[in-house]
């Protein structure tokens, strides 16, 4: 199956258009497209005209007067979103990316037992974690390096004391932090020093909108209900509250992500990231619950409509930041195109999901990481479609991982092939 999407249409023709394949590739399929895919000048034209599209028509709330579209994203006009759009721009006429979100695992630390957690087989006893003035050069040098979004994830952040520290430590002026977290750790003091530190937007991880479902999940009894008293709290504080949660085959079929929305609109919220349920972690060989291509369109055209009515929170899904429109606004696959993983111990990932090592900030300097991590035959070029749910690249990079490895898995122990060859 392929979706087609028309941009310009003369005498029934189609002048400019793509078509989403069905293993996730976008192909242009317009009478114009060999010769303007070519130019990297309206390659530009086009991901600006549809990112101001974007901010134009959608509002959720407002940051320091400045308007908020997307709280993953800066606001519309502040400084740091001016940085954000000179990585877009500067990656575009570039022939290498830079990034513009870093998320960073500042604990592997979690009250929780996830069987499906992605930070899964991350702990590790024989490593210490990265100190607070080792944290704090790693917040430095991502900033440096064009950072402008900085999310402080886990296991669970709340439980590493200096969160409120690094926190601080981030430059208003250049990147905005956000927080994802379970929800249990969200009281009035915790939630109060969030606020005094400067946190932007917080994403609380939701596996079922049905309160007994998630908890088993979680394997905390109770944990919905805390979480739930724990967002309205963040919400009085002025900080941005959303849902994060993913979308497995199995859910997808029921509508658990309407379920879920509806939740979210109910609370008040202001966004909802709805990733894909991405074989990764505990669950780094099992692809039983990946989406198929008609459940990901499924995902897309649901959140597509809501963007286009302007109804809040939007559902900021993966379908979608993987579609046609997507990937000409410069989104597509995030990995090594926009942003970066660091683990608890300093190792440099493409992305939360993707368990590839580049390298480790205590040993070189974040952005000879980076600029390695550009330039391997993996991650050389912009995919429209997350790696992870790749066949060809899962049996490269992937399926060879040993089950018993700790993750990141070097990407030095694997063979350095394009995959899409």
């Amino acid at each position: 199956m392929e979706v087609e999407q028309v941009f310009l249409k003369l005498f029934g023709r189609n002048l400019i258009s793509y078509k989403k394949l069905e293993n996730g590739q976008v192909a242009g399929s317009g009478i114009l497209n060999p010769i303007l895919d070519r130019l990297s000048i309206y390659r530009l034209i086009f991901m600006i005209l549809l990112q101001a599209n974007f901010y134009k028509n959608m509002e959720v709330g407002r940051w320091k007067g400045k308007i908020v579209s997307n709280t993953f994203a800066p606001p519309v006009g502040s400084r740091p979103m001016l940085r954000a759009l000179k990585g877009l721009i500067r990656s575009q006429l570039l022939p290498y990316p830079f990034p513009i979100a870093m998320t960073f695992a500042i604990t592997y630390n979690c009250q929780c037992k996830c069987v499906h957690c992605s930070a899964g087989r991350h702990l590790r006893k024989d490593r210490k974690e990265l100190s607070t003035e080792e944290a704090k050069k790693l917040i430095d040098d991502a900033q440096k390096l064009g950072v402008t979004i900085i999310a402080f994830t886990g296991g669970e952040p709340l439980l590493r004391e200096d969160l409120f520290e690094l926190i601080s430590h981030v430059d208003k002026r250049k990147a905005m932090p956000v927080m994802f977290t379970n929800g249990q750790f969200l009281t009035d003091e915790n939630v109060d020093k969030l606020a005094e530190a400067g946190l932007y937007s917080i994403f609380l991880s939701i596996d079922s909108p049905d309160a007994e479902e998630h908890n088993n999940l979680r394997g905390m009894p109770g944990l919905f209900e805390t979480a739930i008293e724990g967002i309205k709290r963040v919400q009085s504080k002025g900080i941005f509250a959303g849902f994060s949660g993913y979308a497995t085959r199995s859910g997808t079929e029921k509508g658990t992500y309407k379920k879920l929305h509806k939740l979210a609109i109910d609370l008040g919220l202001k966004n909802i990231i709805y990733f894909d349920c991405v074989p990764t972690g505990n669950m780094l060989h099992d692809t039983s619950e990946m989406l198929t291509f008609d459940l990901r369109e499924e995902l897309h055209n649901y959140s597509a409509e809501v963007f286009r009515k302007k109804i809040i929170p939007p559902l900021s899904s993966q379908s979608w930041q993987n579609s046609v429109e997507a990937y000409l606004s410069g989104i597509g696959c995030l990995a090594a195109n926009i942003q970066l993983y660091a683990s608890a111990y300093g190792d440099i990932a493409p992305c939360d999901f993707t368990p590839l090592s580049f390298g480790n900030v205590r040993k070189e300097s974040l952005k000879k990481i980076w600029m390695r991590m550009v330039k391997h035959p993996a991650y050389n070029h912009r995919s429209p479609f997350c790696r992870m749910q790749n066949k060809e690249f899962r049996h490269f990079y992937i399926d060879p991982i040993p089950n018993d490895a700790y993750l990141p898995y070097k990407i030095s122990k694997l063979p350095r092939v394009d995959y899409r060859k």
